[in-house]
């Protein structure tokens, strides 16, 4: 039995003797702050149980029970909410969205245009108006731009040539292709960092990426692939960690607005092991003065297949914590690899990878594993299956995230180990109508599948729109833009859904003790919904509005519309915009 409803009834038996010895009030040394009242809680304790009313002291939750249990409880300085016959739930943890570098930047009108760019003159128009506003010595940059030449009329992506009409003085350069993937620079910031005609090719040593030639053999200041764009910026530090700072307490106000009170943020731009170094001080930073807003899981990257192998070892040992430092509101306990498939001049190299992952584990770091594709899952999976082999003692609850498409080998691995998954259920709204299976491999993100066989579910936005009330939406209705369902018997039931969203990432690193649940003991982290998600039709789910948001026992977020029937809306981060997700319709911005 869960040890939590037990200490909440015992504690309301003492305090409610306590009252009683008192002449029906609780001494205030002993009474709750606050108390909530006439509510319908969601605890997700182990039975799932509904509650009427919860108790807060400090920054936890103290009991949780009746109306006239809880209010049995309060002293002359307790608050008293009353939550009107409103659902509660446990906050929102999204166990994996990218904070600091995507939710958390700054909207910047001119970077806006560099994304919709349609052409090469377009993008250096954009280059110069741009170069205008900095100082003489800042580096001109645009991140995550266009994802693919085609979306320009001349078919090709830009290159030195053409970035040096804007400056041959300033060092330009630009990041594009899928996720931000690919570098091209201008002809100064090439001879800044040494590319020559005779620097090695990334994927000629195992790294996924490619200097891309001329005829005559010289650079033409495209770097494609994470390997490929560290050579130029590996040696380059764009984000410091005061503006990283910055970047996390702008995205935390977007984060509460969804419900979200825990969060995992897994580094994104890493072309060095160096890159880590200001991104977890950006944390520990706002953690040590005590304004961190939200609970984070801070995940450093390791660069597999951007540096070498070695320097990624190196690195294991040179971070200066020990895996599960932290506080309340920050730990540090996973690292985030990334294994893509084999592909174009890029074959992946499957005893590296099973080297590394041995190390991390011998190490004693929980992974999240960005798995690219079928044999990116396969040889995942059996590098942790030989780490356990040789390691037995290692971390628990490695988590293989996206997950898309297991075979039957990969979900024996997964319950044998207890390796768990972390799908993004929003992705499944953009999927075509034509989409099919992969063969000899369940359809894309066979949820259902994962809890039948009893592998630990959590779901996250990663970059997709931000709000976990759009991914249960999809964990429960799987469909698409169009309306039209995929794989319909993969989808899982809202109850389960809301745990992947709570519990289950609480539990995946460790700290089920104390938060994912409405229960005593844990921190006071609590939502409150404009409608009840477990009685309204589940294609309305995603319309639910979050009223409040309280974290540590504080109200820290109350949205100013509090009608049930607002619009509700959702923060694309990859484009600075609010979008509705209209079902048989378009992204409305």
């Amino acid at each position: 039995m869960d040890r939590h409803p037990i200490r909440s009834f015992l504690l309301m038996i003492a305090l409610t003797v306590f009252a009683a010895a008192c002449g029906g009030s609780v001494p205030n040394a002993l009474a709750p702050d606050t108390i909530l009242i006439n509510g319908k809680i969601v605890t997700v304790d182990t039975d799932f149980s509904i509650a009427e009313a919860v108790a807060i002291r400090d920054d936890k939750f103290v009991a949780v029970g009746s109306n006239q249990q809880i209010q049995a409880l309060a002293g002359a300085g307790t608050q008293v909410f009353d939550l009107e016959g409103k659902t509660v739930l446990p906050g929102f943890n999204d166990g994996h969205g990218h904070v600091t570098l995507t939710w958390g930047k700054k909207v910047d009108p001119i970077e806006t245009r560099f994304r919709s760019a349609e052409s090469i003159e377009e993008i250096l128009d954009v280059l110069r108006e741009k170069m205008e506003t900095l100082g003489p010595d800042e580096i001109l940059w645009f991140d995550r731009g266009p994802s693919s030449p085609s979306q320009f009329k001349e078919n090709r992506w830009p290159n030195r040539h053409d970035l040096d009409k804007v400056s041959t003085d300033r060092p330009i350069l630009l990041s594009l292709g899928p996720a931000g993937s690919h570098a091209i620079v201008n002809t100064k910031l090439m001879g800044d960092v040494g590319i020559t005609r005779r620097t090695p090719q990334p994927s000629a040593q195992g790294l996924q990426g490619e200097i891309v030639k001329d005829r005559a053999g010289q650079p033409t200041g495209v770097f494609l692939g994470w390997a490929g764009q560290s050579l130029v910026r590996r040696n380059i530090q764009l984000y410091s960690t005061e503006a990283q700072a910055e970047n996390i307490l702008r995205a935390s106000e977007q984060m509460l607005k969804y419900g979200i009170t825990s969060v995992g943020d897994p580094n994104t731009a890493v072309f060095s092991t160096n890159d880590n170094i200001p991104f977890m001080r950006s944390y520990q930073k706002l953690a040590a003065e005590g304004r961190l807003p939200v609970r984070v899981n801070c995940m450093p990257r390791i660069p597999f297949l951007t540096v070498s192998l070695n320097e990624c070892v190196n690195y294991l040992g040179s971070i200066l914590i020990e895996p599960g430092f932290g506080n309340d509101f920050l730990l540090m306990r996973q690292v985030k690899v990334v294994v893509n498939s084999s592909r174009g001049d890029f074959k992946l190299p499957h005893d590296e990878v099973k080297q590394l992952f041995k190390a991390v584990h011998r190490a004693g770091w929980q992974m999240m594993v960005h798995v690219g594709g079928g044999e990116a899952f396969d040889v995942a999976l059996e590098a942790i299956d030989e780490a356990y082999e040789d390691y037995p003692e290692g971390p628990q609850r490695h988590l293989i995230t996206h997950a898309r498409n297991p075979s039957e080998e990969n979900l024996e691995i997964l319950v044998r180990r207890g390796i768990m998954v972390d799908p993004q259920p929003g992705t499944l709204f953009g999927y075509s109508d034509d989409a099919e299976t992969e063969e000899g491999r369940y359809g894309p993100l066979p949820l259902r599948t994962y809890l039948d066989r009893g592998v630990g579910l959590m779901i996250s936005s990663d970059q997709q729109p931000v709000g976990p009330m759009f991914h249960i939406f999809e964990a429960v209705n799987r469909v698409r833009r169009s309306g039209k369902p995929i794989v319909p018997e993969e989808a899982i039931t809202v109850e389960e859904a809301i745990r992947a969203a709570t519990i289950t990432p609480a539990y995946s690193v460790f700290q089920e003790d104390v938060k994912g649940s409405i229960e005593a003991g844990k921190f006071a982290d609590l939502i409150v919904l404009g409608k009840d998600i477990l009685s309204v039709p589940s294609m309305e789910i995603k319309d639910i509005p979050i009223l409040r948001t309280m974290v540590g026992g504080e109200f820290v977020y109350i949205n100013p519309d509090q009608d049930p029937d607002q619009e509700v809306k959702f923060w694309d981060p990859g484009g600075s915009r609010y979008l509705k997700l209209d079902v048989g319709g378009e992204w409305l911005r």
